[in-house]
């Protein structure tokens, strides 16, 4: 992500009063979050430097949790919704989708064929969702908490 104000450089975060991308240059310190010179100077008060999050991040990772367990593995990525990552969060549905597929399928065809001992053999590919929902609950939360400190944060395909 590049800077609003110098498209050449690098951002080192985002103005958590706007969401502008900036620069080290272009970044202002304000009781520890980061905001563009724009915003310092429209909130002349120091009670406007208050902390305020944007996200919750355990609302972040609870939604994910409760998410996958009403749909049954489906929606372990809702708190990357939340977070307002769209495109993350459709990319870990299909992905979600396309594991439970290969599972059922090593399950019904795997045990059905070799008596169980197929499905023995396959384990750490059985293995693999239980990876990619502890990752995406990590996310979430990880993700809510960077929004909250003005770090940038984007999605994916960007």
């Amino acid at each position: 992500m590049k800077c609003y104000v110098h498209n050449d450089v690098d951002a080192v975060g985002t103005c958590v009063e706007c969401g502008k991308a900036l620069c080290a240059e272009c970044a202002v310190n304000a009781n520890g979050r980061i905001i563009c010179k724009d915003c310092a100077g429209r909130l002349a008060t120091p009670r406007a430097f208050a902390p305020e999050q944007k996200k919750e991040p355990l609302l972040a990772l609870i939604l994910s949790l409760i998410g996958g367990i009403v749909t049954s593995s489906l929606l372990f990525s809702l708190g990357q919704l939340y977070n307002g990552q769209v495109k993350k969060f459709i990319i870990l549905t299909v992905l979600n989708a396309f594991i439970g597929i290969i599972a059922v399928v090593i399950y019904a065809f795997g045990g059905a064929i070799s008596y169980g001992i197929g499905c023995l053999c396959c384990l750490p590919v059985l293995a693999l969702p239980l990876v990619l929902y502890i990752y995406e609950l990590y996310d979430a939360y990880d993700t809510a908490e960077r929004i909250n400190r003005g770090e940038p944060v984007r999605d994916w395909l960007d």
